[in-house]
């Protein structure tokens, strides 16, 4: 039982022993009653004293009676009549205040409020007044901490409730929590009884104390790297999603709030395994309510779906969502890291969720896969996954039941986004807690943006009242910002033709007048023409389509795009060939550091083919090497490797030398048991450096093409590596073994570049650069890849995520596939 002492739970500073609710014909008798019971060391609430000048008086008197431990309700022929003195009651019966109906001036029973007439009334009258001050008072004192402690919780509750269940005002662990737990539990029966906002609010509370816990434990064990990891990660949300998308997104240019409606329909609860086929109403909610406030209501292991039509809004919801939870994150360790990932990309493997959770850390954010292995095993992520419509149509269904196996197994928080429409058509249905939709403009939300602008949109204002089809898509966000952009200005609309009651053919006309009016506005200072420009972007969209991509990294530029079985061995071939000349350059002009010879040149003339077999045969998917920090475990692994690839390369090497001895030099001794031995120990080498320094740190800096770049530099490092090692290192004890054999002296250094080069990062480098070259040539990218993709940033069409882009809407992704705008610009 609690106590008026608790210093957790005790009655705020400015809480009120009672309220008073009255008739201003009454205002004599409540000034005397006031100041008796002042006396009394009580404080009281009444609107005489306790509203300040130019305050909101409504707002004043429902806080009032929200801190007041007792609700006194003066009885009077005029009280009962009053509809403010009505209003009052409400709000106290709504809050489970104690109720305490004065008789002071008769009136019958049946004409006070309904709820009232069940209580006893105290009687106060001028007869027998200090015989009702006393009854009173006795009243106020009965089961005092119980009422107290129902008032100050109470308050606290509100408190969270106006501040859309912001988390940091819930109760916190230790003596203050469990003092409310006991109060809850043992004082249900009494009057007044919790209300449901109390339960609500304790449970919550509860709930995030044992999530707290929970993730406090783990962290107990988090080293210092550990925590940059997490930080860095939180970075790149940020960076990527926050800043490079929803504050620069077109939606975001101009502030439309968007509306939610519950769908529960749409989802299987987890307490009730069964969904209703039938339609059923959605059910609004409140206009204004943000997206943090739905999802903190669900409590611990929250799961939200978000459905809406095409443009509606989804993402920006999502990304809204998302910047709330990164600053709550980075506010303390006991909040789980908000991540995001586009599900299109879920459908190239199908894989487990968890699998392919911790390869989307890798290649979209950088992360090793052992640190994204034990964030998904310890569930430190929260998932935010955008479109499950861009998943192949063919694969949502298995996707949905990926994603409810995972939530089962994992115990997971997620959001999912969907088209309402693509997720409607499923046979399956996620297993989540809650689902909400976004509702479309209103009319009157579109008319209030046009006239903002004034006349800058008052040609599009003016067609708008004449075309229903433009009337349905200003229902978008999206589609409302666009023509905003496009006809910005514009007084004669090219629209008239025998489509304009279709909506499709609308947004056809829309993305293409948006298109050419950003080459027309914006200059950018790039010389590409907007032919040349629709090309690229139709070719990147059409590959993105296909892919399941919804992130572009130039890094991640495939032999599989757009090119013919044909073309990709043309692929392969230049490939060997671009690597056999690079090895053959490379080692001869090292080699001459050691010594120049014609052997030597022919040598590495000969041993550069294979090393070009090996940099352009075998599986051609580019794989970047962008991190490098020791590991001894990964090294040991890679010596362990080396030296079986060491032997047989070693073997091989002696077989080509001793071919070139025998048909060209004649001359040359070779000592074959060294140059096997000293091969096969450089190769294992050179294998446990380059394993042993792809380690586990999150890079916190991501620029277009990093992926190559990085893999170049990394190259370069594992190459010298590999270079001291052969030349300063074994190529000494070579010559030690053989004095006569300087030429293996001089190779063993090219030797060791050649093969740090290779698996520093150089074969992915030279990969790269062959595809680019093959595309180049194909007319389907420019040269500077960059550069172009900077410049349809700067023509909003694209959107930088760290070191890749997004076009600004899925809906301009597939306008760009459809290839229709260029056909139209090569017909005119």
């Amino acid at each position: 039982m609690l106590n008026d002492s608790s210093p957790n739970l005790s009655l705020q500073r400015d809480g009120y022993d009672l309220f008073i609710s009255y008739s201003h014909q009454d205002k004599e008798f409540v000034r005397r009653l006031w100041q008796v019971l002042q006396q009394s060391h009580k404080r009281i609430w009444w609107d005489q004293d306790s509203i300040p000048l130019t305050a909101k008086w409504r707002e004043e008197i429902q806080e009032g009676i929200e801190k007041s431990d007792n609700f006194v309700f003066l009885i009077s022929p005029d009280s009962v009549n009053s509809a403010a003195c009505h209003e009052e009651i409400e709000h106290a019966i709504n809050l489970n205040k104690r109720l305490m109906p004065v008789m002071y001036r008769y009136t019958s029973s049946k004409t006070v409020h309904e709820v009232l007439r069940d209580y006893q009334f105290i009687p106060l009258t001028e007869d027998d007044f200090e015989g009702g001050v006393h009854r009173l008072l006795t009243a106020i004192e009965t089961d005092l901490a119980h009422v107290k402690t129902h008032t100050s919780l109470l308050v606290r509750a509100l408190t969270w409730q106006r501040h859309e269940y912001d988390h940091s005002f819930l109760l916190h662990g230790g003596r203050e929590l469990e003092e409310a737990r006991q109060w809850l539990d043992q004082n249900s029966n009494k009057t007044p009884q919790p209300t449901e906002l109390h339960r609500e609010y304790i449970t919550t509370s509860q709930q995030a104390e044992a999530e707290r816990q929970a993730v406090e434990l783990r962290l107990r064990r988090m080293t210092p790297q550990q925590y940059r990891n997490r930080q860095a990660l939180l970075n790149k949300v940020q960076t990527y999603w926050v800043k490079g998308v929803l504050e620069t997104s077109l939606q975001n240019r101009v502030l439309i709030v968007l509306g939610f409606e519950e769908r529960l329909d749409t989802v299987i609860q987890p307490w009730n395994m069964t969904w209703e086929t039938a339609e059923q109403p959605a059910k609004p909610i409140p206009p204004g309510t943000r997206i943090i406030a739905l999802f903190d209501q669900l409590g611990a292991g929250r799961t939200l779906l978000i459905l809406g039509e095409p443009g509606a809004g989804k993402t920006t919801a999502l990304l809204s969502l998302a910047r709330s939870l990164i600053a709550r994150a980075e506010q303390g360790i006991d909040y789980r890291i908000p991540v995001v990932f586009n599900l299109s990309s879920w459908a190239v493997k199908k894989q487990a969720i968890a699998t392919w959770v911790v390869e989307e850390l890798n290649a979209k954010y950088q992360i090793p896969k052992p640190i994204g292995q034990v964030w998904v095993q310890e569930q430190q992520l929260l998932l935010l996954l955008d479109g499950l419509d861009e998943v192949q149509a063919e694969s949502r269904d298995a996707c949905v039941a990926a994603l409810n196996t995972f939530q089962q197994q994992q115990g997971s928080e997620m959001v999912v986004t969907s088209r309402i429409r693509d997720y409607e058509a499923l046979s399956q249905r996620l297993n989540f807690q809650d689902a909400v939709g976004l509702t479309p403009l209103t009319s009157a939300q579109i008319q209030h943006y046009l006239n903002s602008a004034g006349s800058k949109l008052a040609g599009l204002n003016s067609l708008m009242q004449t075309d229903p089809a433009l009337q349905e898509l200003a229902r978008s966000p999206l589609m409302l910002n666009i023509m905003t952009l496009a006809y910005e200005g514009v007084e004669n609309f090219p629209l008239a033709n025998g489509a304009t009651d279709f909506v499709e053919a609308r947004r056809y006309q829309l993305f293409d007048a948006y298109i050419d009016r950003m080459f027309k506005r914006r200059r950018t200072g790039r010389n590409y023409s907007q032919l040349q420009a629709v090309h690229w972007l139709n070719w990147l969209a059409q590959q993105m389509v296909q892919q399941s991509q919804t992130i572009f990294l130039i890094e991640h530029l495939q032999p599989t795009w757009s090119l013919t079985r044909t073309e990709q061995m043309g692929y392969r071939i230049s490939a060997v060939l671009m690597g056999a000349l690079t090895c053959w350059l490379i080692a001869a002009v090292s080699g001459g550091l050691f010594r120049w010879s014609a052997d030597v040149l022919l040598a590495w003339l000969i041993l550069g083919v294979p090393l070009g077999l090996f940099v352009g045969l075998g599986d051609t998917t580019i794989q970047t090497v962008e991190t490098l920090k020791w590991s001894w475990r990964a090294a040991v692994r890679g010596l362990v490797k080396g030296l079986f690839y060491g032997l047989i390369y070693g073997l091989l090497l002696e077989l080509i030398l001793e071919l070139i001895n025998q048909t060209f030099l004649k001359h040359q001794e070779w000592f074959s048991l060294g140059l096997v031995l000293i091969t096969m120990l450089t190769v294992s080498c050179i294998f446990g450096v380059a394993d042993g320094l792809r380690g586990l740190e999150i890079d916190t800096k991501t620029v277009p093409n990093q992926g190559i770049w990085r893999s170049a530099l990394n190259a370069s490092i594992v190459g010298l590596t590999g270079w001291l090692i052969g030349g300063l290192l074994f190529g000494p004890i070579f010559t030690a073994l053989d004095p006569r054999n300087t030429t293996i002296a001089a190779c063993s250094g090219s030797f060791g570049l050649l093969f740090g080069l290779i698996l520093g990062g150089g074969q992915a480098c030279i990969r790269h650069f062959t595809l680019r070259l093959v595309l180049y040539s194909k007319k389907l990218i420019p040269w500077n890849y960059a550069r172009f993709l900077d410049h349809a940033t700067d023509l909003i069409f694209l959107q930088k995520v760290g070191g890749g882009y997004i076009f600004i809407h899925r809906l301009l992704l597939e306008h760009f596939a459809h290839g229709i705008h260029e056909s139209r610009i090569r017909e005119s």
